[in-house]
């Protein structure tokens, strides 16, 4: 990255840390992503993988629909939704046991947590147990960082098949991003019924 391009992306990263910026990224996800799930009469509970301090206002985007939370570090608990769990997402059926999720949003987490095939995979698998028939699987991921592990390339991704969704009616969005990341994509998927 360039000395300006990495100053801008230093200023806008910290604009938005105060509040004053929204990255392209998170204005489709806020704005396009949760709105068509919080409009959705079939969609009543969220998961949401992966809070942060700009996770902590999520749960406003769905009014009284569940949005519940789960991350393995304690310390961001507090930006959870409810409920919150201290937990892997590879281990949903024992957090969530019973629950069918109508949709799941992993944003951020597949090479920020999620680092191997192997854990992704396994997130794909809990998620797959975890969603009801024909529920919503949305991947944020940043296919250009280093290490990426392609989802669809994993072998629990053939409980998913790609959907289009939202105002866009596709099954794949990119936006580019000014941060050293330069892209953000998300994947619409939707889980296949039971065989």
């Amino acid at each position: 990255m360039n000395p300006f391009a990495w100053a801008r992306a230093e200023i806008l990263r910290a604009a938005w840390r105060r509040g004053f910026y929204l990255p392209p990224g998170r204005r489709v996800l806020e704005g396009e992503i949760f709105s068509e799930l919080a409009r959705d009469p079939a969609v009543s509970r969220v998961l949401f993988v992966g809070v942060q301090w700009y996770t902590a206002r999520y749960p406003e985007h769905f009014g009284s629909k569940m949005f519940a939370t789960i991350d393995p570090d304690p310390s961001v608990a507090s930006c959870g939704g409810t409920p919150h769990v201290v937990g892997q997402v590879q281990d949903l059926e024992r957090h969530f046991p019973g629950l069918a999720f109508d949709a799941i949003i992993l944003n951020g987490v597949i090479g920020y947590g999620l680092n191997s095939p192997a854990d992704v995979d396994g997130a794909l698998a809990a998620c797959a147990t975890a969603l009801r028939p024909a529920g919503r699987l949305v991947l944020g991921v940043n296919e250009l960082r280093r290490g990426y592990v392609d989802p669809a390339a994993c072998p629990a991704s053939h409980a998913f098949e790609p959907r289009p969704f939202g105002p866009r009616a596709v099954s794949r969005i990119d936006i580019a991003e000014p941060f050293k990341e330069r892209t953000q994509t998300f994947l619409f998927w939707q889980r296949r019924p039971a065989a």
